[in-house]
């Protein structure tokens, strides 16, 4: 990875030239900036200018290009699931409340998180209806998942039954 670049930012930089290629730059840029963590990065994708994001891409191209071929597709395909998965849970950071599916599913700690119990509990309520609608659906058979303080650590809680 360049100089000035955490494992972090250069995903970020990774998934916005992606983004270019499917959207155009514009588009790319207003829609999908990158969130770089980095103090430097960060104020270049924050500039209202354009020209420092535009050439940073630039600058960067060739690099990513051949990062992405010397690693391969599918380890470049595992380090962005692990990505799109650290996004998540750095933007719900703050939610105490969360529900994971239950099963083997390996989409992280949980599929949805929320602000309060009772949202978890809508989430779960409107599951169900959508299993009882659709036959692709299937009813809720996870967990709840609890925090104490925004980051901490998940904890299972009962789920009361419903009366």
């Amino acid at each position: 990875m360049p100089d000035g670049f955490s494992h972090y930012d250069w995903m970020e930089l990774l998934g916005f030239t992606w983004k270019i290629a499917s959207e155009g730059y514009e588009y790319a840029a207003e829609n999908y900036p990158p969130s770089f963590e980095g103090k430097a990065l960060k104020a270049i994708a924050e500039d209202d200018d354009p020209r420092p994001l535009k050439q940073l891409v630039r600058d960067h191209e060739q690099a990513l290009e051949s990062w992405q071929e010397q690693i391969g597709w599918e380890q470049v395909d595992q380090l962005w699931t692990a990505h799109m998965r650290e996004e998540k849970e750095r933007r719900e950071r703050h939610l105490l409340w969360a529900l994971h599916p239950g099963g083997d599913w390996d989409g992280g700690a949980y599929s949805a998180a929320y602000e309060s119990r009772e949202q978890a509990l809508e989430g779960i309520k409107q599951q169900n209806e959508l299993a009882a609608a659709y036959a692709h659906f299937v009813p809720f058979r996870g967990r709840v998942l609890h925090r104490s303080e925004p980051g901490g650590d998940w904890t299972e809680v009962p789920l009361e039954p419903s009366p």
